[in-house]
């Protein structure tokens, strides 16, 4: 089973190297994934993650194996849906495009919070849907207990809004009435 991690096009360092902690990978172990998939955005892996899976180097593409799980890594591809499809597990930034595009295929969502993101208007979005318990959030220092709360598989389907409510709601806010 796969794992797939996503960044989008964020700068997201905290995230692609906490994934790949002992941590993180052992408790990804613990739900039988055997394959990580991460694409990297622009960000790079830390010197230690590099020596450790690596062989202290970083391209814009490349893989590794540690013990059972084989990780692959890319910085960027056109559309990232068929990995999104083909993963068991999303883990990712809290950007809407990438939240939605994840809700709507009902898998189980670990949405990791940037902490340096000034004004983050992403950790807001990610506290609302997890609310509604469609996925699950946290920070980077947190993804290895979030990755082992058995909430993550039991998540509720997101429903996305009928087009025809918000225009009717907009319709009456702006005193337009309709037969």
């Amino acid at each position: 089973m796969t794992c797939f991690v996503t960044v989008g096009t964020t700068l997201f360092e905290d995230l692609i190297n906490e994934v790949l902690s002992d941590q993180c990978l052992t408790e990804l172990r613990k739900l039988g994934i055997h394959k990580l998939k991460i694409q990297i955005g622009h960000g790079n892996f830390n010197d230690a993650v590099k020596q450790k899976f690596f062989n202290n180097t970083q391209l814009d593409e490349g893989n590794s194996k540690h013990d059972d799980i084989e990780i692959e890594y890319f910085r960027f591809l056109p559309n990232l849906n068929d990995n999104m499809k083909e993963a068991m597990i999303i883990i990712g930034h809290a950007g809407a495009g990438t939240c939605l595009e994840v809700l709507r295929l009902n898998k189980p969502f670990i949405v990791v919070i940037n902490e340096k993101l000034m004004d983050n208007h992403q950790a807001e979005l990610a506290m609302k849907l997890s609310e509604g318990l469609h996925l699950l959030h946290c920070t980077p220092t947190s993804l290895s207990s979030t990755i082992s709360n058995p909430c993550l598989f039991a998540l509720i389907p997101f429903e996305p809004i009928s087009q025809k409510r918000v225009a009717t709601f907009i319709d009456q806010r702006m005193g337009i009435v309709r037969n």
